[in-house]
């Protein structure tokens, strides 16, 4: 079985926002960070007044919308910065063959990527969870890469359903499979 589909900016770009929003690592240190930055507004502004003599219910009440920005604001900043270092790795030039033209096929024991700069074969045990979005499935071969395959790439939902069954033949937890 053979695939041939190409790999867009926004391809890589939807990977790493569906990694960003699903990974209970990442999710828990911007929770963490949402509440550290609110905290340290509210106290530190609510001191700094307090030491020019100037704490008064207004200077409190900024203090409390300026931290408010920051706890509702931080998903919305990181996802940006999430965005934006993705362009950035996406320009520079040893990773142009990210993006482009790929080949995957499918084997009995293995199956293989192909693209410019890029000839991978991976076991199907290699295989170790898989993540999905409205557009793509993420075959993750290692905790933080994947080989990302568009929708498009099928022709037909059966060879969309063969192709995940094959792929997720050696996951025996139904957790790790989208």
């Amino acid at each position: 079985m053979e695939f041939k589909y190409s790999v867009s900016k926004q391809d890589y770009i939807d990977f790493n926002l569906n990694y960003f929003n699903n990974n209970a690592v990442v999710q828990r240190s911007i929770w963490m960070m949402r509440v550290a930055t609110a905290v340290i507004v509210i106290i530190g502004g609510s001191v700094l007044m307090y030491w020019l003599h100037a704490l008064t219910l207004v200077s409190g009440l900024v203090y409390l919308a300026l931290a408010a920005v920051c706890f509702f604001g931080t998903p919305w900043y990181m996802r940006r910065k999430v965005v934006k270092n993705t362009e950035r790795i996406l320009k520079n030039a040893n990773n142009k063959q990210l993006c482009g033209p790929k080949t995957l096929t499918l084997r009995d024991e293995d199956f293989e990527l192909k693209g410019e700069n890029e000839d991978s074969v991976y076991r199907y045990d290699a295989v170790q969870r898989t993540a999905s979005d409205d557009r793509h499935y993420f075959i993750f071969v290692d905790e933080f890469s994947a080989i990302i395959v568009p929708f498009e790439a099928f022709s037909t939902m059966d060879d969309q359903r063969a192709f995940y069954e094959r792929i997720t033949k050696n996951i025996s937890d139904p957790a790790l499979k989208c």
